[in-house]
């Protein structure tokens, strides 16, 4: 008897078919882009005379690596993606392990989680520069109030302290990410692992050691790589809080891309900025999930 080939069953059929409409948006909307950038980055292209793109070969990614701001813009990606994630991930934690805890009431703090992503981020940041204003805003007013300082800190006018503002913003909007999905993993660790802990005299900081942080390894892993990837290529907190300023002392990639294309007109070398940064993203996760399979194999 002939086999029927699998893609000819009736509920395989039926499968395909539901397959296709997200495999043609995810290829007009992700694979397209991706593949019109890379090819926008070896032409120079001006966005007002599309007709007059010539081919200009590795010009476009010779221009990057000259350029100094774009390397300054590389250093300042890197303190904003490695803080910003540092502290999403210890603060995160901490607050699943706070929630996860059997006490009254708590199901509503858990829900409160949610807030930072039903409110935009444009108004977060709009909000954000009232707060921090240097003269009227009401985290001056209250460190002032309370003896912490005695002058105004002009937190959105000086370079570290800009810097210091957008970590702050993407720390407060994006940690909750990080807590409900380590809130998810320890829900599904056995008790009884903790039960023989404690049997066996181990403390508090003896079973998060042994017990929680080797259940929650895999799921830190991809959280963490994920994160990376969503805050490095971030654009609109940054842009919408600083515009990159004060002078360029909060420009990360994303926003130098943003202003080659827009401000300079010079579509291709942005595009070649989205290149090197898909690339550095591809291989920093590459490593990270190799140096965790190293460690995890290592592990008794």
């Amino acid at each position: 008897m002939t086999a029927i080939p699998a893609w000819k069953r009736a509920d395989n059929r039926i499968g395909i078919a539901f397959i296709l409409p997200f495999a043609f948006a995810a290829l007009l909307f992700m694979v397209y882009p991706v593949l019109e950038a890379v090819r926008m980055a070896f032409y120079e292209l001006n966005p007002l005379r599309p007709e007059d793109s010539t081919f200009a070969g590795l010009d476009n990614f010779r221009q990057l690596f000259d350029d100094d701001l774009f390397w300054q813009s590389f250093r300042q990606a890197a303190i904003w993606t490695t803080c910003s994630i540092f502290l999403q991930t210890l603060i995160g934690v901490l607050l699943a392990l706070l929630l996860h805890l059997p006490l009254r009431g708590m199901a509503i703090f858990r829900g409160l989680l949610l807030f930072p992503y039903i409110v935009p981020t444009v108004v977060i940041a709009l909000i954000l520069q009232w707060m921090l204003n240097a003269d009227i805003g009401v985290v001056n007013w209250s460190l002032r109030q309370s003896g912490l300082i005695d002058e105004n800190i002009y937190w959105l006018s000086t370079p570290t302290m800009a810097m210091v503002s957008t970590i702050l913003l993407n720390v407060w909007k994006y940690t909750p990410f990080v807590t409900i999905c380590v809130l998810a993993r320890l829900q599904t660790i056995p008790l009884e692992l903790y039960d023989a802990a404690r049997v066996d005299g181990a403390g508090i900081v003896r079973r998060f050691i042994d017990i929680t942080l080797p259940q929650l390894a895999e799921v830190l892993t991809v959280v963490v790589i994920f994160r990376t990837i969503w805050t490095f290529n971030k654009f609109e907190e940054i842009y919408l809080l600083t515009k990159g300023g004060p002078g360029t002392s909060t420009f990360n990639l994303a926003i130098y891309s943003f202003e080659q294309s827009v401000a300079n007109l010079q579509m291709g070398v942005g595009a070649a900025t989205g290149v090197v940064m898909m690339f550095l993203l591809f291989a920093g996760s590459l490593i990270y999930m190799r140096v965790f399979q190293f460690a995890e194999e290592d592990t008794p």
